[in-house]
């Protein structure tokens, strides 16, 4: 009876231990509104009350009674230290049903506003990376502006202030700390124009050119060529300064044009520009972001990657094309990574898993991680999960573009850095010495997202500069081309 009376014991102090650390998840994957960290107190301080009372009721030894209650504490005291220190607490990233706030320009009282601002400086001071030591001269400098001139009115315009957040932002020099809409409106006539070949060559008399010039203030970049502007946007042209009416001139690429006059209700909601770009260019695939192409007569695979999504489909369509390639014996591999934005960096580790390499660095080993009052560098090799039967011993080539960003930039980093294959077209406009792991919270009174860095990547051989510089340089456009001369010439 004492035994099952002690083993009762052991379980609930298990339970009630895994009740308190489950808070965490419980904050980062659900709660959609604020959740004080001083709940992680409350709940350590009961669960080591708990757990005394359950030690003294069960346990008759002195030792038994002191171990339990000591190892109770000190996973209570880790698991406080954790909610203060997790840079995901409160955060929005990682929730599902995430609420929408479509993007209209509608005031905002002072007080709201200002209160606002303040908590975006929260998240910088506590959870950026380059501010462990205290904000920088400069952005508390552009602070000290915006809070000013916020101070100045009476009510504030949501692109007023969504301008102030950018600007001070913009200071950081970071690609990957911003303040953006995920939830745009945008020019209904956008989809049909693009199924006939057009875009948008000017507005108001302005190309895009001159609209980067006046959105650079507010944007968040390494390098200025990152800096874009969706011409279609309403936000983007809000941040621009465009009045309205706007008068679009839209260009094909026989230089047609065609002329329209737009007024702010000419702009609808994402999710109804999507279904209308459904309609106009229908895609047959969910899953169209990865796929490949043989081509026998050269000796050439290239896998085309959208975006650096990993999952079992990914997976899939790698373990294919490379069951084909051993099959037909194919010498020449390239990955297109030309306009794709980043995701996850794992792509790379599922596709090195086919080359004959046992060991390779990745920007995870090169990296400085912060989370609040802690701060840790991670370092070494990675261990190749070599599948030796498709194994690819032929050459390896990368293709990018400036718009190759975040992961895929790091891809081919490691492409490269690893000294196993060449890169084919433009620089990505990211600096491989870069922030990111970013961190996101939702502002519901604005509907904006603001990302945060918790980590900064230094380049794997510093030898090589700040920037990949490709061993092939050319137009990203004309990646393909340049592939095919080298494959043909080779």
């Amino acid at each position: 009876m004492n035994r099952l009376k002690k083993a009762f014991a052991v379980i609930a102090v298990i339970i009630i231990n895994i009740f308190v650390f489950g808070i965490l998840p419980l904050n980062i994957l659900l709660i959609w509104k604020d959740f004080p960290q001083w709940i992680m107190i409350i709940a350590a301080v009961t669960d080591t009350a708990l757990v005394l009372l359950i030690a003294k009721k069960a346990f008759s030894g002195k030792a038994a009674k002191r171990i339990t209650v000591i190892i109770t504490g000190i996973f209570a005291a880790m698991c406080i230290l954790l909610a203060y220190a997790c840079p995901y607490w409160n955060s929005d990233g990682h929730k599902s049903g995430r609420p929408k706030n479509y993007y209209e320009n509608s005031n905002l009282t002072q007080k709201d506003a200002l209160n606002m601002l303040e908590d975006v400086m929260e998240y910088l001071r506590k959870y950026h990376v380059s501010f462990a030591d205290g904000l920088s001269p400069e952005v508390m400098a552009k602070y000290d502006e915006v809070r000013v001139y916020l101070e100045s009115k009476d009510t504030v315009s949501r692109i007023e202030f969504v301008r102030g957040v950018k600007s001070i932002l913009h200071e950081i020099h970071d690609a990957h700390t911003t303040f953006n809409s995920w939830d745009p409106v945008l020019l209904s006539d956008g989809p049909e124009m693009e199924s006939k070949g057009y875009s948008i060559y000017s507005i108001n008399g302005m190309t895009k050119e001159r609209l980067k010039e006046l959105i650079e203030p507010y944007y968040s970049y390494e390098t200025t060529r990152h800096i874009d502007v969706d011409m279609e946007s309403l936000l983007s042209l809000d941040l621009c300064g465009v009045d309205t009416p706007y008068e679009v001139i839209w260009k094909n690429e026989d230089g047609d044009e065609i002329s329209r006059t737009y007024s702010r209700d000419d702009f609808i909601t994402s999710d109804e520009y999507y279904d209308l770009y459904e309609k106009y260019l229908p895609s047959n695939d969910n899953n169209d972001y990865v796929y490949y192409e043989i081509n026998e007569e050269k000796s050439l695979a290239v896998l085309t990657l959208k975006r650096c999504q990993i999952s079992a489909h990914y997976r899939d369509v790698v373990r294919e094309m490379f069951t084909e390639i051993k099959k037909k014996n194919i010498k020449n591999l390239a990955i297109d990574l030309r306009g794709n934005p980043g995701g996850d960096t794992y792509v790379v580790n599922e596709l090195f898993k086919y080359l004959e390499v046992d060991t390779y660095y990745q920007g995870d080993n090169f990296r400085k991680i912060r989370w609040n009052y802690l701060t840790f560098d991670q370092g070494g090799k990675t261990q190749n999960k070599r599948i030796s039967e498709l194994e690819f011993d032929g050459d390896l080539y990368v293709l990018t573009d400036e718009d190759s960003f975040s992961s895929s930039m790091l891809f081919t980093e490691m492409v490269a850095d690893n000294n196993l294959g060449k890169v084919i077209g433009q620089s990505p406009a990211e600096s491989c010495n870069s922030c990111g792991e970013i961190t996101q919270f939702y502002f519901n009174d604005v509907g904006m997202w603001l990302s945060v860095s918790t980590a900064y990547y230094t380049r794997i051989d510093p030898s090589k500069g700040d920037y990949i510089e490709p061993d092939y340089p050319c137009e990203g456009i004309d990646a393909i081309k340049t592939l095919y001369d080298i494959v043909d010439n080779n």
